[in-house]
């Protein structure tokens, strides 16, 4: 017998109960890993940029051992908030105590843990999706959501930059920053529905790690869940990558500071709030996700390319206009990267979501972050060797960017073989 579709909860309890959670997870990776702890590293602690893309190595890969094993705990259990609150407040200590890291190593172990923290507390939020929407209403739901991430970047980026008016300041935004990843995460940790109690049972690690084999079982049982996973997994190489890479390569290659970049980051990130809302949401529901995921992921080539076009010394004449690099940088490639961020959070969860039978949902989600954390540990070790080897010039960063164009590539056309599905009552919670 089909399952009914639960009725949706109102756009505005998903808004202030669910979404918010986006705003600390996007406001986080923004300020603490595009823009000021890779800065605090080289001006502050004068150490090579390489040493942040093998700090970010090491967390993306301890994230990608445990992501697995997170979901069957959340699906074991039953409930996501109890697992949500305790990687927040984990978040919460590791990020404010960066302000007070005298040394590389306790820098680096801050961060790590905090890197690991942001990323499990993000697999049990996004393991509640199908607890807060349903096969109508799921491509908006997650659309609002990323865009509502995206909203809170911005205001993150806007007040902490002024804390922060030189590279040597850079260590100021981290407690800030802790408070604010709390406050928008709060909503999500108390109020928003979740998946019902399965009681307490008891946590087996070793049963927990033998279900991983289970679990990449089922997902081949799946075979176009399995097929979409490693998809993924290529592309997010990319996608991963842009986001620790981008502000070591405004700020080594073309020249911004780090108190510049909200004018460079700003209008991409308004770029991508509105790509959510207004552009991959209803597309997304129009042609499908698979069709969404394709089409975004030839944005990440055409971005690809014009990074490798604009580069510093070039000029381009528009009759009487003369765009140097940098406004060449921030009025084109910036918003490009945000409509290329937008769209592939908004396609690929959809994506995913019609994949996924509801049961599985813990499980499977795992496995995404799973996904998308290896595809963080190949991307960002692939960018911090190829700067190791070639040193941190422009044909270091410019190998780094082809090779990230080869992942999209071949993302690409795995994805292309996919069936073109969409969401339907078989992946939602009963409500």
């Amino acid at each position: 017998m089909a399952r009914t579709i639960p009725a949706p909860l109102p756009w505005w309890e998903v808004l202030y109960k669910y979404s918010v959670f986006e705003a600390a997870d996007s406001g986080w990776s923004l300020i603490i890993v595009s823009t000021y702890f890779g800065t605090f590293l080289q001006t502050v602690l004068k150490e090579p940029g390489a040493d942040f893309g093998w700090a970010v190595t090491l967390a993306a890969l301890i994230i990608a051992v445990i992501s697995p094993v997170l979901g069957a705990a959340a699906d074991a259990s039953g409930r996501r908030q109890p697992y949500l609150r305790f990687f927040v407040f984990g978040v919460v200590l590791c990020t404010g105590s960066l302000a007070w890291a005298a040394t590389l190593p306790a820098a680096i172990a801050l961060f790590v843990l905090a890197y690991i923290c942001v990323n499990g507390a993000f697999t049990f939020f996004s393991a509640m999706t199908p607890a807060v929407s349903n096969a109508r209403n799921v491509s908006t739901v997650i659309s609002m959501t990323v865009g509502v991430g995206y909203a809170g970047s911005l205001v993150c980026m806007l007040v902490l930059s002024r804390l922060a008016p030189s590279d040597e300041l850079a260590g100021r935004v981290f407690l800030p920053m802790a408070l604010i990843y709390l406050a928008f995460a709060l909503p999500a940790m108390y109020l928003a529905p979740d998946f019902p109690s399965k009681g307490h049972p008891r946590m087996d690690v070793v049963a927990a790690y033998g279900r991983i084999r289970q679990t990449f079982r089922e997902a081949r049982r799946y075979r176009h869940l399995f097929r979409f996973l490693v998809g993924d997994f290529l592309y997010e190489n990319a996608v991963a990558s842009v986001i620790t890479l981008m502000g070591l390569y405004s700020r080594n290659v073309m020249g911004f500071r780090s108190a510049e970049l909200v004018v460079l980051f700003g209008p991409a990130i308004i770029v991508a709030v509105f790509s959510a809302w207004f552009v991959f949401g209803p597309l997304v529901r129009a042609i499908g996700p698979k069709k969404a995921v394709l089409i975004d992921l030839l944005i990440w080539l055409l971005l690809f390319a014009m990074v490798l076009i604009v580069r510093p010394g070039v000029t381009l004449e528009l009759g009487p206009l003369h765009l140097e690099n940098k406004m060449l940088f921030t009025a084109a490639v910036a918003p490009l990267a945000g409509v290329g961020l937008a769209g592939v959070w908004c396609s690929s969860r959809v994506l995913l979501t019609a994949l996924t039978p509801a049961e599985k949902a813990g499980e499977f989600w795992g496995l995404y972050n799973l996904s998308g954390r290896t595809a963080s540990v190949l991307g960002d070790a692939t960018w911090s060797l190829i700067l190791s080897l070639l040193g941190e010039r422009i044909l270091g960063y410019q190998a780094a960017i082809l090779a990230l164009a080869v992942y999209v590539l071949l993302g690409a056309a795995l994805i292309a073989g996919l069936p073109d599905v969409r969401p339907s009552s078989e992946s939602f919670l009963d409500r």
